[in-house]
């Protein structure tokens, strides 16, 4: 027998359980780019077409923050759930599914309120990424938990990057209503690719109380989802909060503030896909280590930046660290648990950043007001390192191979 062979099996083994389908990481993968594109082809626009149905500036805010109290919320009990029935894929067809009809009731609504209550339910479809998460990652070996990651962060960003200047287009073109429309078709396509691909063999055992207290147990789990709070505070402050203001202060225009935050969200997909390279070469602390300094070092200069172009550019490095960072500490949550909690595990992880959304608006807010708007970019760079500083205080959450055996 040939060193290639392999050693010799003992007579009356079971085969190892065959790997998924060539099919079925191309098919999901699709499926994860039309969830999110699904979420975010009418997000430039919903604003605008909240005013336009007689909402306040006020009530504006609270539809818009509707859609982060429920991933909040639900994230932990949708991760409970899928692991209590030993599914992944069920629960995330019902999430696409949430994605479509919110998206039509977003179209047909007829006042602010309803608005409301339909955006809500696309924040109940976005809690879903805890099983569509786990689901994909089961596509893939344990060891190479990073590249799983790095293929859905990548779809996740290339979906977010496709929809939002087409969603806007769209908008332009035809009206509003058109671009919720869209969403609605994109998710039932989403649907059609999931629904396509085989769901991967779960390991089912039993799940109790005392399965649940384990998971919150994880030491490692909780130091990743500290970590991420500090990376969705930034984006939430930086990215998705006065990043615009900071480019029309610089002189850009409408178009123009279109294409910074376009250039923010591109930047991050290189940096998702380049991930398993630099930890395979640099290891998971030195990944860690190199994307918080470069974004931190961005996020220093952006308010020095003399024109709209150079903020602009400045959201290269800082994009491109934030994808790496994103990607990376999913996989080490995915890490914190075996596969049968691992959907558990991720409710956790994702519903603890979740914090970062009300926390990055709210004290950059008032930083801005107090001491303006550069003063944001400066604070965020100070939570950035913060984040970057769990690595050294607790380094058994970042060793290369953590989690559990």
């Amino acid at each position: 027998m040939s060193a290639a062979s392999g050693p010799p099996v003992a007579p009356g083994t079971p085969p190892p359980p065959a790997g998924p389908p060539a099919r079925a990481r191309p098919l999901a993968t699709g499926a994860i780019a039309c969830f999110w594109i699904s979420l975010y082809l009418y997000v430039p626009v919903l604003p605008l077409h909240a005013s336009d149905l007689g909402a306040s500036l006020s009530m504006v805010g609270t539809i818009v923050a509707s859609y982060a109290i429920a991933q909040l919320l639900l994230r932990i009990p949708i991760g409970v759930f899928a692991d209590l029935i030993g599914r992944r894929r069920p629960l995330a067809l019902a999430s696409i599914a949430l994605s479509g009809v919110a998206a039509l009731w977003l179209a047909i609504a007829p006042d602010p309120w309803s608005l409301f209550w339909a955006r809500s339910l696309t924040g109940l479809a976005a809690a879903g990424w805890v099983v569509i998460s786990v689901l994909y990652a089961a596509y893939y070996p344990p060891e190479r938990a990073t590249r799983a990651t790095s293929a859905m962060m990548g779809a996740n960003t290339a979906g977010i990057l496709i929809a939002t200047p087409i969603g806007a287009t769209i908008a332009d073109v035809w009206d509003v209503r058109a671009s919720f429309l869209a969403a609605t078709v994109v998710a039932a396509v989403g649907m059609a690719l999931l629904a396509a691909a085989p769901e991967p063999a779960m390991p089912r055992t039993r799940y109790s109380a005392a399965t649940f207290r384990r998971v919150l147990r994880r030491t490692d789990l909780w130091v990743v989802s500290l970590a991420a709070i500090s990376l969705v505070f930034v984006t939430f402050a930086t990215a998705f909060g006065f990043l615009p203001l900071l480019a029309e202060a610089r002189g850009a225009g409408t178009a123009e503030v279109g294409w910074v935050a376009t250039a923010t969200v591109g930047a991050a997909l290189p940096g998702a896909l380049v991930t398993p390279a630099l930890v395979d070469r640099i290891g998971v602390r030195g990944t860690l280590l190199a994307s918080s300094v470069v974004s931190a070092l961005a996020l220093v200069a952006m308010p020095g930046a003399a024109s709209w172009e150079l903020v602009a550019a400045l959201q290269i490095p800082a994009g491109a660290g934030r994808g790496v960072l994103t990607t990376l500490l999913l996989s080490l949550a995915l890490r914190a648990a075996p596969p049968a909690e691992q959907a558990t595990a991720m409710g956790v992880y994702q519903a603890t950043y979740s914090v970062g959304m009300f926390a990055g608006p709210a004290l950059s807010g008032a930083v801005a007001e107090w001491w303006g708007i550069g003063a944001v970019f400066h604070l965020s760079a100070l939570v950035t390192i913060a984040g970057l500083a769990l690595a050294y205080i607790r380094p058994g959450a970042f060793r290369p191979g953590a989690g559990p055996p």
